[in-house]
């Protein structure tokens, strides 16, 4: 038995029933099934490998072993595991809801505007640098296992799913006849590191080759087959220097690791907000960017207008006229905490001073009297042998 999306496990109604209701099947990922459901009125998704780990006891390790590391992972970027199991050597997992369109359905028609492919490509980083943190690499980073969602300010938002799944198929091929898959998606070779070609293990810097094929897909749309031009870029210029180095063709020549590309993308967000006219139509106040952790000075004003009638979400076109103006420098603002305290202490010093002075002055008064009363014994009697 080989569950596969073509439905050779069983239907998941008779799979979970008892477990779970489930309410339909979703139109994500490749190589596993994903399905809406729900337990006692809570909504989840339900995720069936195609896998059968009763015919191995390695196979049936492995999967506990990668829950297990799911479960410990905090990243809004990578759904929360719920639960997590094996029924009739069929393994699955349960993860909270989550409500979004892949990827790869958006990139079938049009490209994405430059703000949107930043920020998405940063939370498909911020998902990877919590799984590498876990030793798991997610072996399979294509449209089909990026869904896409909007959060409640408008921008675009990215959830990462599928982690380990196709390095778990290789590495127990006795349990799964896609041990072999090269991945998800028609356009699956394109984003595999050429290390994975042929070969079991999956080094982490081969999700970092694949972020890279993501962006260039996610802007010119289509994966980098023989790429060798800048042409289509002109919104965000300095980005083909980050595809190339993620898409080196030896690992040693990558980003170290998720964090440092993370950061790269973090800078040419910032160099586009300065150098690039293509998005001079974004209106300044809705330039603070979160890619990274490197903040975009607000640019012509620090605060949004005082009523904003429109209904456009942030970073959509509002006009093309006039000039972009120039990021401005970051204004370093006084802590005003510290400055309240330091002059508290020297209020304090002064008046630790001044104490000091009065009580010398009231010791060296009373030294002053004691040292006459005792002379004025002596002189006394001197007085009155004179006279």
């Amino acid at each position: 038995m080989f569950p596969s999306p073509g439905g050779a496990h069983p239907p998941p109604d008779e799979l979970f029933a008892g477990r779970y209701a489930v309410d339909g099947q979703l139109p994500w990922g490749g190589l596993v099934s994903y399905y809406r459901g729900s337990a006692e009125g809570t909504p989840l998704i339900i995720c069936i490998f195609p896998m059968d780990v009763s015919r191995s006891r390695l196979a049936e390790a492995a999967f506990s072993q990668l829950t297990q590391s799911l479960g410990r992972i905090q990243c809004r970027s990578i759904p929360r595991v719920l639960d997590a199991g094996i029924i009739d050597g069929v393994p699955y997992v349960a993860f909270q809801d989550t409500r979004g369109t892949p990827l790869s359905h958006l990139l079938r028609d049009r490209k994405l505007p430059s703000v949107g492919v930043l920020r998405i490509a940063s939370d498909v980083l911020q998902a990877l640098e919590a799984a590498h943190a876990q030793g798991l690499a997610h072996g399979d980073v294509t449209p089909e296992n990026v869904i896409i969602t909007r959060e409640s300010d408008g921008a675009l938002a990215a959830r990462v799913i599928g982690t380990g799944v196709v390095p778990l198929l290789r590495a127990c091929p006795e349990a799964s006849a896609h041990a072999a898959h090269t991945g998800s998606g028609k356009h699956a070779v394109a984003y595999m590191a050429p290390e994975l070609i042929g070969t079991g293990a999956f080094p982490l810097s081969a999700d970092l080759y694949s972020v890279g094929a993501l962006l260039h897909h996610m802007v010119l749309g289509s994966p980098p087959v023989g790429w060798e031009t800048d042409e289509g870029f002109e919104d965000i210029p300095a980005l083909p220097d980050v595809i190339r180095r993620a898409m080196a063709k030896r690992p040693e020549g990558r980003y170290p690791d998720a964090t440092s590309m993370l950061a790269a993308l973090g800078w040419v967000e910032v160099e586009s907000a300065k150098l690039n006219p293509q998005t001079q139509d974004i209106a300044p106040w809705m330039e603070s960017s979160r890619i990274g952790s490197i903040p975009v000075p607000t640019l012509a004003s620090s605060l949004p207008p005082a009523h904003v009638s429109s209904n456009h979400p942030a970073g959509t076109v509002l006009s093309v006229s006039g000039p972009r103006p120039r990021p401005k420098a970051p204004i370093i603002v006084q802590d005003a905490t510290s400055e309240n305290k330091r002059h508290w202490v020297r209020i304090a010093l002064l008046l630790v001073l001044l104490g000091t002075l009065v009580f010398s002055g009231y010791w060296w008064t009373g030294q002053r009297s004691a040292n006459q009363e005792a002379l004025s014994p002596d002189l006394a009697p001197a007085t009155e042998y004179v006279e």
